[in-house]
């Protein structure tokens, strides 16, 4: 312990210090050392992480068609290349059409019952380059899950994509078989999609595409439909992730679905997003009484402004959200749009006022979402934001494989994950969300090291 080395990795975006390293000197110090502590133990191994990643929508895939080629092997360098940029190794898709799509699409002729007329040629003009080369510039397997917003207007009792509604009863066949095409079209295209959720925020009645679900109608779509023609048409490696909304209802709403056997056997994970609050330990409960992995399949922010120092209390939100999830049983963190425009879009059918045309780019400029990187159209740059590297400060150090290690801390100023990478590397993120500088002792086999976490900082210790 004497003569090891730990590797300090810090960010303070107030004073534009970006993932700057410097080496420290791991310590044997008396086992006195008590103020301050972060404890580290690794022989208390929970669950294995899977993987970091954003998605591919079309607003992402359409502003990235808007630059030349040197700016786009920037941007995949920045996202995907595990030196160079922050190993980003998971990924969403949209099954038809998302709020973050340009207009309003599904995959077939308007009445289309036998699906002959199923067809992604859309998704070929800006999603599928995109998802392309970021799987060349993954050192992983990137490995992608897709979701639906909504199934096709002429499926659902209030006939359009948008404003909630229902599957019909008489589509539910038609719909499984529906998600079996998408994932069969895309492999077609050297795409593997890996695993489908049943339905975006399944319970919001949204002014962009949606529709709603019961716990009772999810069960049995599943367990009726989905599992037969997944069974039928050779799919049954695809896994399946239920839920895919917010975490208030992460629990019960995972008991009600998981209660049949044949689709607890069948489903995966339990997919959850944060806008309804923390709900950390509906997380726990989910893992302790349900035995699922978790996965956050989306989280984001609007965006106010494009001044760096205003998107820092988000990037902080972020990072602690991340790091609570997986000291809850997070095996993946997904987070929105990997691409939007100086103005968070384009999008779609997100006011009253809106109504989106098809063929037409819809960019309202108010009430657009931050990604972590933007690109603005006019000056035809890429804006880094803070988020990116709070996001990197997990996804770049904690490595596919990794398992989550024991830790505890000295105050509730600091948020504190642990990991052991498959090379015996352990991990150590520290958050430091308050106004103050504040000492940390990583504390590791009976070694003390000091460390100094900077105030609205984050840090990644490697040792």
């Amino acid at each position: 312990m004497a003569n090891s080395k730990m590797k300090m990795i810090q960010t303070v975006p107030a004073k534009n210090i970006f993932f700057a390293e410097k080496t420290v000197k791991m310590e044997n110090t008396p086992e006195s050392c008590e103020n301050a502590v972060i404890n580290v133990f690794d022989d208390v191994v929970y669950q294995s992480v899977l993987g970091f990643g954003g998605a591919f929508t079309e607003s992402a895939g359409y502003n990235y068609s808007l630059m030349d080629e040197k700016t786009k092997q920037e941007f995949i360098q920045l996202y995907f290349d595990p030196e160079k940029g922050i190993a980003y190794n998971f990924g969403r898709a949209h099954i038809n059409s998302c709020d973050f799509s340009l207009d309003i699409y599904d995959y077939v002729e308007k009445g289309d019952k036998t699906l002959e007329t199923f067809s992604i040629e859309r998704d070929k003009k800006y999603i599928i380059p995109l998802i392309r080369d970021a799987m060349k510039a993954c050192s992983d397997e990137l490995v992608l899950f897709a979701s639906p917003w909504s199934p096709p207007a002429y499926m659902k009792d209030n006939h359009n994509m948008t404003g909630g509604g229902s599957l019909l009863e008489e589509y539910k066949k038609v719909w499984a078989l529906y998600y079996a095409k998408y994932i069969k079209a895309y492999a077609q295209e050297g795409i593997k999609i890996s695993a489908i959720s049943i339905q975006n925020e399944p319970i919001a009645k949204q002014t962009w595409e949606s529709c709603y679900y019961t716990p009772e109608d999810e069960k049995t779509f599943i367990r009726d439909y989905l599992i037969p023609v997944l069974d039928e048409e050779g799919l049954s490696d695809i896994k399946l992730i239920i839920w895919d909304h917010n975490k208030e209802r992460v629990y019960d709403r995972a008991k009600h679905i998981l209660s049949d056997e044949t689709v607890n056997n069948r489903v995966w994970a339990v997919g959850h997003h944060w806008y309804s609050g923390d709900h950390f330990d509906g997380l726990r409960l989910v893992h302790e009484q349900l035995r699922k992995p978790l996965i956050c399949t989306e989280f984001c922010a609007t965006l106010e402004t494009l001044l760096p120092e205003d998107t820092i209390p988000v990037a902080e939100r972020y990072a602690v959200e991340m790091c609570e999830n997986f000291n809850n049983y997070e095996i993946a963190s997904c987070d929105w749009n990997i691409l939007l425009s100086q103005n968070g879009g384009p999008y779609h059918n997100r006011t009253k006022a809106s109504t989106a045309a098809k063929g037409v780019v819809y960019d309202v400029t108010e009430g657009g979402c931050l990604a972590p990187i933007l690109y603005h159209q006019a000056e035809k740059r890429m804006v880094v934001t803070p988020l990116y590297y709070y996001i990197g400060h997990f996804s770049k150090f904690v490595r596919r494989g990794a398992k989550r290690i024991a830790v505890t801390k000295y105050t509730d100023q600091l948020h504190v994950c642990a990991f052991v990478n498959p090379d015996g590397s352990k991990v150590v993120i520290v958050i430091n969300v308050s106004d103050l500088d504040l000492p940390a002792v990583i504390r590791y086999h009976g070694g003390c090291t000091e460390v100094k976490t900077k105030a609205h900082s984050i840090a990644t210790l490697i040792f």
